[in-house]
């Protein structure tokens, strides 16, 4: 009897070694040292319902660690862990949403969670640990889960920053940095006995205890955090990890990425044309800013998916429509080039590509905005966004109206030259008139109007004579060829010259119809006369 006592004790010891070695746990390979493990008992599994195991441990470092069974954040079955503040954890059974923090569960169907020993702070300060068992955790109002399935879905998150430090339940948490998903094949997570399967692991100081249902947090006392650890990998292989995120990483990736091309790279882009006048390094540049913006796009696709929000936020929306309607810009502006090449100048396509441009760029910088507003980024930070959009934006402003009004400038200063060049020329071709008016008087008229004017002038009707039948007849005759303007003006000043009154000298005394003395020409030399012999 005595051996055969001692046998059955030796075997219990096994069995229970056994249950506790072979627990299952992972540690996020993005985890930041924080680990979770999992025990269904193996009456639960058989029976499809009553209780399992799980036990949340983290740095102290992590402000709240989350861990939940579902596929997505949305509809599942959360279970948070905090520090009360007073070396103590508070465990808080919640319910996903699409849209906002997970929200204390107060339904019917709420997770029954109790505290087991060995949960709380350990001693040192810096590792917290919350040891729970779950009696209903097979179903919750939005999902269920087979206790004994290969591949149940899990999911876990976490959130660093100072402490919460509070017993209420109803907490409120700030968003997460990171998240994982995982498959548990729950079969690998059996335990023969329904009881705590963590209290023979304890290895460090804590405190901790049992709670009502739905609570997690109480007095008591125990100690110790599970042990083992470990970075991205589970032991006995029962998880498989499917999705490990850092929110904080890819969502400032696609923050920066999306802020810098809206805000900064595209306004720039577009200066460069009127700065440089290089058409070629204007192109090159928003080709860079067109690639960025479908990578940081991307990134946005992929956060949006994870969460369920695609198409249902004002920035998932209007981001989504901003990119797609960006994505003909470049074959707008290959068109704008192609017209401004033949014609010199601007047409329909060309303001099509330039407004285009300006409204999407608007319209992405207003979309960055609601991008922080939706991931609750500190105002800090969406003040330093506004200030180095409102920045870009008024240089952009301030460049394009000084262009414009230039411009015009340079258009009227054009037109202004080209009247003065014009009226030069047109001094140059008009013929001075010969005049016998004072020399510091001249005249100048077009040479059309002169040559009209002389005509009009040199134009005599035919007499009529009343006793002359032929002077009652008008008579055609081929018009004679016109003078040239210098030869009528030639013609009309020997006219003027042949009717001007002339003294002659010698002529005073001489009588009204009578010949005038022949005066002895003066030019005509006289001639020497011959001497007389």
């Amino acid at each position: 009897m005595k051996s055969t006592s001692h046998s059955l004790l030796a075997t219990a010891l096994l069995s229970a070694s056994l249950a506790v070695g072979d627990l299952l746990q992972i540690c996020p390979s993005n985890g930041k040292g924080i680990c979770y493990r999992v025990a269904v008992p193996t009456s639960s599994a058989n029976a499809g319902s009553g209780n399992i195991y799980f036990q949340i441990r983290a740095p102290t470092s992590i402000q709240w660690v989350a861990l939940g069974t579902g596929q997505a954040m949305s509809g599942s079955n959360i279970f948070l862990m905090y520090q009360d503040g007073t070396g103590n954890v508070t465990i808080s059974p919640r319910l996903g949403q699409r849209y906002n923090m997970p929200q204390l569960d107060t339904s019917s169907t709420a997770a029954s969670l109790t505290l087991l020993a060995g949960s709380g702070v350990s001693t040192d300060g810096a590792t917290m640990t919350a040891n729970v068992v779950c009696s209903n955790c097979q179903a919750w109002d939005g999902g269920e889960m087979v206790l004994s399935s290969t591949d149940a879905a899990w999911i876990a998150a976490w959130k660093e920053g100072p402490s919460i430090a509070s017993a209420d339940k109803a907490a409120s948490i700030a968003q997460h940095d990171g998240h994982s998903q995982f498959n548990v094949d729950l079969t690998r997570a059996a335990i023969n006995s329904d009881s705590d399967p963590f209290s023979t692991t304890r290895d460090a100081g804590g405190s901790g205890s049992d709670s009502d249902a739905g609570s997690g947090s109480g007095s008591g006392s125990g100690s110790g955090s599970g042990s083992g650890s470990g970075s991205g990998a589970g032991s006995g292989s029962g998880f498989s990890e499917t999705t490990s995120m850092d929110k904080s990483a890819i969502l400032a990736a696609h923050g920066i990425i999306m802020a810098l091309v809206m805000a900064v790279l595209f306004p720039l882009g577009s200066l460069l044309m009127p700065l440089v006048g290089k058409w070629w390094l204007h192109g090159a540049w928003q080709a860079v800013a067109f690639v960025l913006m479908w990578a940081g796009f991307g990134v946005g696709i992929q956060i949006a998916q994870e969460r369920d929000m695609m198409f249902r936020e004002r920035h998932t929306i209007l981001g989504t429509i901003v990119v797609v309607c960006l994505a003909i810009q470049p074959a707008l502006g290959l068109l704008h080039h192609r017209h401004y090449v033949k014609t010199h100048g601007r047409g329909l396509i060309s303001h099509v590509h330039i407004w285009w441009g300006r409204i999407l760029m608007a319209l992405g910088v207003i979309n960055g905005g609601l991008g922080l507003v939706l991931a609750r980024e500190r105002d800090s930070l969406k003040v330093a966004y506004g200030v180095v959009a409102a920045i870009t934006f008024l240089v952009y402003f301030l460049v394009k109206a000084y262009k414009t009004f230039a411009a015009i400038a340079q258009r009227r200063n054009s037109a202004r030259k080209a009247v003065v060049a014009v009226s030069r020329l047109a001094t140059r071709n008009v013929a001075p008139m010969r005049t016998f008016m004072a020399p510091t008087v001249s005249r100048r008229a077009d040479f059309v109007q002169e040559l009209y004017l002389k005509e009009l002038k040199s134009f005599k009707p035919t007499v009529i004579k009343e006793s002359d039948a032929v002077g009652q007849v008008a008579t055609f005759a081929i018009p004679k060829a016109p003078k040239s303007p210098e030869e009528a003006d030639l013609a009309s000043s020997l006219s003027e010259y042949e009717t001007m009154a002339v003294e002659v000298e010698g002529q005073e005394g001489a009588a009204a119809g009578q010949p005038a003395a022949v005066i002895e020409d003066w030019l005509v030399e006289d001639e020497d006369e011959e001497p007389h012999h």
